[in-house]
């Protein structure tokens, strides 16, 4: 398959071999069996029966946007088999995961069977307690095991939690005797949730999940659910043709957004509306509010952070904001991140007196899972994944955690070119039509697939009009997004670009 020879070095730097088959256009049969999940058929099975047998079933999911869209996914299938599930969201001051007064909740409401979704692996006295009081327990999760529940459990590292969630809703339509026609619309519908929840939830966009992501993206310009359609309208450069960027950068942010500064249900509410064009307005309306919301409070917070932090920056950042709402913590880190290519975590006051809740976001190449688990006894608990976690710790241990930290990862940072190595070089003369084309086809891009970063030699800044930037090299010129970088007209040297979808973003820059 023909591709420009740029992107041809990208992927060999990569390490893909086979590129034919990284660039062919996926089918669902190219999706792996979902079968070959473990415990994906005593699931199935338990979760049949109990539409069957007309049991009261409730869906636990989470506050981000991958427990939203994995709620959704789940909900709509079982609704498609018969039954009428409950969804519940947690607020975020009721902390991560599956809790004893949730099971409380459960447990007067009826419930025969809990499916959680995007958590619940490691919820091992919650699922012992909903167990006493006669509900069975079926967990998909995707989160490393540390403790694990002793249930059902459909758990994979390939797929993030809505990711899972689609593989289980196919695995339902195939045991229920689904014909072939209706399978492939479950998947079709299901499927552009599950190709956001990946985009954004930090997982490898790779293997299984790279297909499911793929074919997801292609189906959601077609979708015709009236909320989603709303939501891309908001959130999309070109909603007939969204990419992984707008998914990145516009769409998850507003789903998130919801669970950040108000509640998960008001993103629910955005999918639950499939037919009723006024109520997807209406909702897609308030995540849109709150997204503003969001931007504007972690504008305000991170410019204190970067007050407070200074100039001297550990190898590993620990930042305790004891005036930041807990929803925007993990945002914070991820700004961090950006601005000194160290590992960060903040931490915000918890709920509960004399402790504090923490988000942390890594570099690439540092598991900052594995990385915090020799510190595990500073944390009254904590879990993730190799790019993100959360954690609860005492108010009293930050200081400890704080010098410990900077210590542990310093051996593993990386303190040269601020990691924003290009992959190769690029002369401007190839950036056209045909090369956008050829740049479609590694789409999407997230974490383990991130967008190509190209050296573009002897160049200079042509013009600088508020955060954009036109880079000329000879004839051929282009319009980037400056990120952090400080460039001026008339500029000359080699520049660093991330080509992002439809996007340039300058990374870097070397005078001459």
């Amino acid at each position: 398959m023909f591709l420009c020879q740029p992107l041809l070095e990208v992927l060999a730097g990569r390490g893909i071999e086979d590129i034919d088959d990284f660039l062919k256009v996926p089918s669902w049969n190219d999706l792996p069996d979902p079968f070959a999940i473990p415990s994906m058929e005593q699931a199935a099975a338990r979760v049949l029966c109990a539409v069957r047998r007309r049991e009261h079933i409730a869906i636990h999911g989470d506050y981000d946007c991958d427990g939203v869209l994995g709620t959704h996914i789940l909900c709509s299938v079982l609704t498609g088999l018969g039954a009428a599930p409950r969804t519940y969201l947690p607020h975020r001051d009721e902390g991560y995961g599956l809790s004893s007064p949730a099971i409380h909740h459960f447990s007067c409401g009826g419930t025969d069977l809990l499916i959680t979704v995007d958590n619940g692996i490691n919820a091992r006295a919650a699922v012992r307690l909903a167990q006493r009081l006669g509900i069975d327990v079926v967990v998909i999760d995707h989160h490393r095991i540390q403790e694990q529940a002793e249930t059902t459990a459909v758990w994979s590292d390939v797929f993030c939690g809505a990711g899972l969630a689609a593989m289980f809703a196919w695995a339902l339509a195939l045991k229920a005797g689904w014909k072939d026609t209706k399978v492939e619309r479950l998947l079709s519908g299901c499927s552009p949730y599950a190709a956001i929840a990946s985009i954004a939830d930090c997982v490898p966009l790779l293997d299984g999940t790279r297909t499911l992501a793929r074919l997801g993206l292609a189906e959601l310009s077609r979708s015709r659910h009236k909320g989603l359609q709303e939501l891309l309208k908001s959130a999309c450069t070109d909603p007939s043709q969204p990419d992984s960027r707008d998914v990145a950068f516009g769409v998850a942010p507003r789903i998130n957004a919801a669970g950040r500064m108000a509640h998960p249900a008001e993103a629910l509410a955005v999918f639950e509306a499939a037919l009723d064009e006024e109520a997807a307005r209406q909702s897609v309306d308030r995540v849109n509010q709150l997204n503003a919301e969001r931007r504007r409070t972690v504008k305000l917070h991170f410019e204190e952070l970067v007050e407070a932090v200074g100039t001297n920056i550990p190898a590993g950042l620990v930042v305790y904001r004891e005036t930041s709402p807990k929803g925007i913590a993990g945002l914070l880190a991820s700004k961090c991140v950006e601005r000194y290519s160290v590992p960060s975590i903040v931490l915000v006051p918890s709920t509960i007196p004399g402790q504090v809740v923490g988000s942390g976001r890594s570099v690439p190449g540092i598991d900052l899972l594995e990385t915090l688990r020799p510190l595990g006894e500073l944390f009254l608990r904590f879990g993730g994944h190799a790019q993100a976690v959360g954690l609860t710790m005492a108010v009293d241990q930050i200081e400890d955690f704080r010098e410990k930290f900077a210590r542990s990862v310093e051996p593993l940072v990386r303190r040269d070119s601020q990691r924003l190595d290009a992959e190769a070089e690029l002369n401007l003369s190839f950036v056209g039509r045909h090369f956008d084309e050829h740049l479609l086809r590694l789409e999407p891009f997230g974490e383990g697939n991130p967008p190509p970063r190209f050296l573009i030699l002897m160049a200079e800044v042509l013009s600088v009009r508020n955060r954009w930037v036109r880079i000329r090299q000879g004839r051929s010129s282009i319009e980037a997004l400056c990120w952090d970088v400080p460039v001026t007209e008339h500029m000359k040297g080699d520049f660093l670009v991330e080509f992002y979808g439809k996007t340039r973003i300058l990374r870097g820059f070397t005078p001459r």
